[in-house]
């Protein structure tokens, strides 16, 4: 638990001191106004390095969302086209003009998928942390920083071990997000991410179609 005073991670008990955490000058900074791509890419790494301050700067930053979605779509195309595209080619058999065609309503198609599976996950997470953790984020608040944190998923495209690098770096992205914005414990957010995304791993196996050879 997290004492609302101090901000104290604690078991059953703890003293507090009545001091409330000191906000740097950094943290308390206020966004950049206009069109700026590089701050938030900057944000970006900077969360995916488990960076609190630019989570917590990021899930109070309005702006945040927009980047955050343009980011997450990019990465999400990238995993697309290095996975789902060669396949969705193989399956094509006509050339031409259709094959483009073909091939564009495939990749968006997954793109909606991958979009709904991703709301759907970071929804749960959310919803867990706060029926059962006593969660003080919102869900805004938490899909912030999450969705420009979402691109480290792209290690998936590294041969052999990018699955699990994946997955290790995204749990632990949801866990310092999940931590930070929901005031719970890391303990508490580990669980969650680490739950649900064990969950949506099968549920991706089961909906991936088995190729087999006769």
């Amino acid at each position: 638990m997290k004492c609302e005073v101090c901000g104290m991670d604690y078991g059953l008990s703890h003293h507090c001191s009545g001091i409330p955490p000191l906000v740097t000058l950094e943290e308390s900074a206020p966004p950049p106004t206009g069109f700026s791509p590089g701050y938030y890419l900057a944000l970006a790494f900077n969360i995916a390095r488990w960076d609190d301050i630019a989570i917590r700067r990021a899930s109070r930053d309005s702006n945040a969302i927009y980047y955050g979605a343009v980011l997450w779509v990019v990465a999400a195309m990238l995993i697309m086209t290095g996975l789902a595209l060669p396949r969705i080619l193989g399956a094509i058999h006509f050339g031409g003009p259709a094959m483009i065609i073909g091939a564009i309503v495939g990749l968006s198609f997954g793109l909606a998928v991958m979009a709904f599976l991703t709301f759907v996950q970071l929804g749960l997470c959310h919803l867990i942390a706060k029926w059962f953790f006593d969660g003080s984020g919102s869900y805004l608040g938490v899909m912030r920083p999450l969705l420009l944190g979402w691109f480290v998923n792209c290690l998936v495209l590294i041969p052999i071990a990018g699955t699990l690098a994946a997955a290790i770096t995204w749990t632990a992205v949801l866990m310092m997000v999940f931590e930070e914005v929901e005031g719970i414990s890391r303990l508490q957010a580990f669980g969650i991410s680490a739950g649900i995304n064990v969950c949506f791993f099968i549920l991706q196996l089961m909906m991936t179609p088995v190729t087999r050879h006769l």
